[in-house]
């Protein structure tokens, strides 16, 4: 009995020993969740598909420190002036063109670039959103979104709308990936298609975007089939629209102006049901 007795305990002893062990041997056979490139693989492009470039961790703070206005501020000052010396010429309802009028940048960077448009007729709403840098590097938000050509041998190429591109041009510009990678650091790029597209036409997609190179670069354009000037985004939806009748939003009349906010943002196009995104290093 006392010997029995002897063994059960030093059983018990060494369970916790033997408990243990199992649970690291356990522990070494689980996988480590999957790391996620920064960058998709280029050889998984398509023409017709879409980038969204993001700075890794970037924010945009509920308050902003006092300072001198940032060049990027100023110039989205200057077309908001520009854009309400003639709402009507520029399709602003006079309903809008009173929010406008009262909109301070930071309002704007709120509505633009936390996602999905706030219901018709409501302003924006206090809170927290993302911002990236723009193709050379400066401050402009992570709403940013290109198109992608792959070119003869297979190159790469990424059409888009912006402020300031390679070399300082501005417009609807066609760069090659490789020199539209360089412009950035410190960032992640998504990846993403138009569902159940064919891919015929969502090559239909980059000839209109194509055909729009050397137009200018226009914010307070709110016709987003107004092909006299451009944003990223609208870039992308006008493109869709007129290549295959399809509205990215699911909204298909592209007179924006009445309602608010009156853009397309490049967070609701990743956001659409019609979007497949196919490379997501993370949250966007």
């Amino acid at each position: 009995m006392r010997s029995d007795r002897r063994q059960f305990l030093q059983g018990l002893g060494a369970a916790p020993f033997a408990l243990a062990t199992g649970l690291s041997s356990a522990a070494a056979r689980v996988p480590s969740p999957r790391t996620v490139p920064d960058f998709p693989n280029a050889g998984s492009f398509q023409s017709g598909d879409f980038l969204w470039p993001k700075k890794k961790g970037a924010f945009v703070p509920r308050t902003r420190s006092a300072g001198p206005p940032s060049q990027e501020r100023r110039t989205w000052e200057a077309e908001r002036e520009r854009a309400l010396a003639d709402p009507a010429a520029t399709g602003v309802s006079p309903e809008v063109a009173e929010k406008l009028k009262a909109m301070r940048f930071e309002d704007f960077e709120r509505v633009y670039y936390t996602g999905p448009a706030q219901p018709q007729g409501e302003g924006p709403v206090p809170g927290q959103s993302t911002r990236g840098l723009g193709p050379l590097g400066d401050t402009v938000s992570v709403g940013h979104v290109g198109i992608i050509e792959v070119a003869e041998h297979g190159i790469p190429y990424v059409i888009e709308a912006t402020p300031s591109g390679p070399g300082g041009a501005g417009g609807v510009i066609r760069t090659r990936y490789a020199d539209w990678l360089e412009n950035y650091s410190n960032i992640q790029v998504w990846h993403g298609r138009t569902r159940d597209l064919p891919e015929a036409m969502r090559r239909r997609v980059l000839d209109v975007a194509l055909s729009q190179v050397g137009k200018p670069y226009d914010f307070f354009n709110f016709n987003l089939n107004d092909d006299r000037g451009f944003y990223c985004s609208k870039l992308v939806w006008m493109s869709l629209w007129r290549a295959a009748s399809i509205a990215a939003d699911d909204t298909p009349d592209p007179r924006r102006g009445a309602t608010f906010p009156p853009w397309f943002s490049p967070k609701q196009l990743i956001s659409a049901k019609r979007i497949d995104v196919l490379h997501k290093p993370g949250e966007y």
